[in-house]
């Protein structure tokens, strides 16, 4: 059964755009990742708030996933651009 990742970011003051820019040149990649079955991204530019729908044949993908990200120095870049760290929920695919 499929795992659900949802992730909220919140963009530091002023950086919205750029928070915009990196999921823009990073997320590509991430459909690519072994387990990734979907990947959407959504965003609020007057909340400064960007959420991302993940879905991945199972938790230890998107574990992989983050800690191929981490290794490459994008999670410390993503860091930069929010105000605090992401919240994250992860959900068992019903269907």
């Amino acid at each position: 059964m499929s795992v659900v990742v949802m992730l909220t970011f919140q963009a530091a003051d002023g950086r919205y755009g750029a928070l915009v820019e990196m999921f823009e040149a990073i997320l590509p990649d991430t459909v690519k990742r072994p387990g990734a079955e979907l990947v959407r991204a959504a965003g609020n530019p007057a909340s400064g708030t960007i959420t991302l729908y993940e879905v991945w044949d199972r938790i230890e993908s998107q574990q992989a996933y983050i800690a191929w990200r981490t290794e490459r120095g994008d999670i410390a870049k993503l860091g930069a651009l929010l105000r605090e760290p992401p919240q994250i929920e992860q959900l068992t695919s019903l269907f």
